[in-house]
């Protein structure tokens, strides 16, 4: 981090070096003799000045600051904390230094002094640090929602030791950190939604973590293998747990497309977070059970004019750049129908075997998702309610 000095001028200490300087010039050109003790207290103020003008040229010399946790990740209510080094180089203390932090409202410092400030949490730290060493100090905070946040401002004040005026620094240039709050993958509202995303829930050819297999056998049950996999039957003849083999036909994709506007508006929907934290969930699920997956939002990226999306892939390393990428997108921007990027879909994305959608499903939309089914995707739709097969006949106009 860098900074810049910006010195306060102290109004005592400028009244001090005033009066000396009056009775300097009193008693050069006017020979006024002093007493012994306006000469002591005149040579006393004099070093007090130079002591103090050595100090404030020099204490910030060689004062370096830097974030050592760069790159901070962490879900929604989590707690964590960003570590600050100050190291003194310089052959000048710091006694009661202070640090502020000002940071963007993704987090909430565990300190916040903020008072009515708008987007931003404050926090401040006391600090002393002797030449030639340095001290590492913790600024313990929690993730407040979804987003990215930064140090958007910091300032050091640091004291004067042989006087009474104040040194402070301010940040210069961009931060060259940032800290990342996930969405909630453990929500509350998130635990309804296991029960639906399990084998059998829904009728074979629908369900999530289906697909259609020939079984071909069974073989000695393993520790690794699910219970839901276990061949009842065959155990019990055997004497022996057995598992079912099957030999797999497809294989099973996800497209989880992402609607950013609200029913009658421009803006993004009412619950969007809330989705935000189920999609984490469900490609959570994705990534332990090795199901491929992309997504796509009808959220146009500037540079290129295409919509914004994460391009298909599975593992974990695909699903923490799913975390990044749900962090990142910002609700508030510009946007197309969700009837465009059906239709983009139709045209210019390859179809995965199910389709996961946000959003309501209103009679135009739920054409385009029609077009989708008999083209041979599995269409479900993500709501409140969690996630449901979407059916374009329903009494409320698709919106189920």
């Amino acid at each position: 981090m860098k900074f810049k000095i910006d010195f306060k001028n102290s109004r005592t200490m400028t009244f001090f070096i005033g009066s000396v300087v009056i009775l300097f010039i009193l008693n050069i050109f006017y020979g006024i003799t002093l007493n012994i003790m306006i000469a002591v207290s005149l040579g006393f103020f004099i070093s007090f000045a130079l002591l103090s003008y050595l100090y404030e040229k020099n204490v910030a010399q060689k004062l370096r600051l830097e974030i050592l946790n760069k790159e901070i990740r962490i879900y929604k209510n989590q707690e964590d904390s960003i570590r600050i080094k100050i190291t003194q180089e310089g052959i000048m203390p710091i006694l009661g230094g202070k640090i502020s932090l000002s940071a963007g409202d993704d987090i909430r410092f565990v300190n916040d002094i903020s008072t009515g400030i708008r987007q931003h949490t404050v926090t401040a730290i006391t600090f002393t640090v002797m030449p030639k060493s340095s001290i590492i100090i913790e600024v313990p905070f929690t993730g407040y929602s979804r987003g990215v946040s930064k140090i958007v401002k910091a300032e050091i004040n640091i004291p004067q030791i042989f006087g009474f005026n104040t040194l402070d620094l301010k940040q210069t240039g961009r931060p060259d950190h940032e800290i990342i709050v996930y969405p909630d993958r453990y929500a509350v509202h998130n635990e309804g939604m296991e029960n639906q995303m399990i084998q059998g829930s829904f009728m074979q050819q629908n369900a999530l973590f289906s697909d259609p297999l020939r079984p071909t056998g069974t073989r000695n049950y393993l520790p690794e293998d699910s219970m839901r996999a276990i061949h009842w039957k065959a155990s019990a003849k055997t004497g022996e747990l057995q598992t079912r083999l099957y030999e797999k036909t497809t294989k099973i994709t996800w497209m989880i497309l992402i609607n950013l506007r609200s029913e009658n508006s421009y803006a993004p929907p009412k619950n969007i977070e809330e989705t935000f934290e189920k999609i984490t969930f469900i490609t959570g699920r994705a990534t332990e059970a090795g199901i491929p997956y992309k997504i796509i939002t009808n959220m146009v990226m500037m540079d290129n004019r295409t919509f914004f999306k994460l391009d298909e892939g599975e593992g974990k390393l695909h699903f923490k750049h799913t975390l990044e990428t749900l962090a990142r997108i910002n609700t508030v921007t510009y946007t197309l129908s969700f009837e465009r990027l059906l239709r983009y879909v139709q045209l210019h994305e390859e179809l995965s075997t199910h389709v996961i959608f946000t959003g309501i499903a209103d009679t135009s939309i739920s054409a385009d998702l029609s077009i989708l089914k008999t083209k041979g995707a599995n269409v479900f739709q993500l709501n409140e309610y969690g996630i449901t097969p979407f059916k374009a006949d329903s009494s409320e106009g698709g919106r189920t």
